[in-house]
């Protein structure tokens, strides 16, 4: 072989070797939870804050802000001012407790974040499954016999998708706020398996709301909600039960995802879909922090036959591309809606656009409505 190829192969080794390496880094960054960011107050005026202008920051919309270490929070409303290096945002309540200059904020879309904010007559359940016993907060409707489940998304909490649920109490389902393993009220820090775990989380939330009532159900998920949702719809017994889904900013091609958040964070993305890859090869998959690995064509979750899904997807997003979304619809067909929403950061479409949002989401829930009176809709 001699000299000088002994030694490309050689450097070869070592540059695939390095770069499986950093595949494997950005597989543990994506299944392992981390720090929210947060970003730090410039100024408080007697009604308006002052943060660093940034996507997140300058987006149009009304959002929650936390300080005190989550303990606290106002809704920030319209821009007032932004150069681009600060921007300036109406505070729209919270008067009595205000974030001060030097406070870290953590900015989030949950304009409801109790579940009392969105109903007087909300209670916690227990749903229990194979993984033991987990708590939802439930928004019952008098005689309904359509149930919708909601579905957080990574790396999130039920407080997230808060904002979702008068959408589907207007409609007339009862509703269901779930948790699953490994999301932030599950304090054993177990890495994301990208809904391939977590939906069984899910199906137990199903056949509780089968045994309390419900005939029918519609899924509601967000981010790698929407997966969560997937996979059920697929694989649940009760898959047949499953009306409808609608899925926010939904993760259907992890490929792209982890590709998109390399990418965002100032990497190649094809880090990111390494990294995805990674994460179905046993010992690599291992080495990133999951017991099992995941079967490669769970990393793109297929349609289930015959359920009418909307999809409300942001042209913005960099988390989540919504070229997935187009794919996804595109290979579906019929059966699925887009909504594209205009360009803000991965989650915020509601907060974005409300009016185009909610619209959207009562227009397909009075159309599935009318399908569920046609028993063939799932053949």
């Amino acid at each position: 072989m001699g000299v000088i190829g002994t030694t490309a192969g050689a450097v070869a080794a070592v540059g695939i070797a390095a770069v499986t390496a950093a595949g494997v880094v950005v597989a543990r960054k994506a299944v392992h939870p981390r720090p929210k960011r947060t970003v730090t107050v410039l100024e408080v005026g007697p009604t308006s804050i002052t943060v660093p202008s940034d996507e997140q920051t300058r987006c149009p919309g009304v959002y929650r802000v936390y300080f005190d270490d989550a303990q606290r929070s106002v809704l920030v409303g319209d821009v007032v001012a932004d150069d681009g290096e600060r921007v300036t945002r109406v505070v729209l309540d919270g008067q009595e407790a205000r974030p001060a200059p030097g406070d870290a904020l953590t900015w989030s879309g949950y304009l409801l974040d109790t579940p009392a904010a969105v109903s007087p007559v909300a209670e916690e359940v227990v749903v229990s499954g194979d993984d033991g016993d987990r708590r939802a907060w439930f928004f019952p409707v008098p005689d309904a016999t359509t149930w919708a489940i909601h579905v957080h998304g990574i790396h999130s909490g039920r407080q997230a998708i808060l904002r979702a649920v008068p959408d589907t109490l207007a409609a007339g389902m009862s509703s269901l706020v779930i948790g699953y393993r490994g999301d932030v009220e599950d304090d054993r820090g177990l890495p994301a398996t990208f809904g391939t775990d977590e939906w069984h989380d899910l199906d137990a939330a199903m056949r509780y709301a089968v045994d309390h009532g419900a005939e029918r159900l519609v899924l509601v998920g967000w981010s790698m909600g929407a997966t969560i949702a997937m996979h059920a719809a697929n694989d649940s017994a009760l898959r047949a039960r499953v009306d409808a889904m609608v899925l926010v900013c939904p993760a259907l091609d992890w490929f792209a995802a982890l590709g998109s958040g390399a990418r965002k964070a100032g990497f190649p993305g094809f880090l990111g879909a390494l990294g995805a890859v990674a994460l179905t090869v046993p010992g690599l998959a291992r080495l990133a922090g999951l017991r099992k690995p995941i079967p490669f064509r769970l990393m793109r979750p297929t349609a289930p036959a015959g359920v009418p899904m909307l999809l409300l997807h942001s042209v913005g997003d960099r988390d989540v591309p919504i070229e997935a979304s187009r794919r996804f619809v595109a290979q579906t067909g019929a059966q699925a809606t887009l909504v594209e929403v205009p360009p803000c950061p991965h989650g915020s479409e509601m907060n974005r656009d409300p009016e185009l949002f909610h619209d959207a989401v009562a227009r397909f829930l009075t159309r599935t409505g009318a399908l569920s009176e046609d028993t063939a809709v799932h053949g």
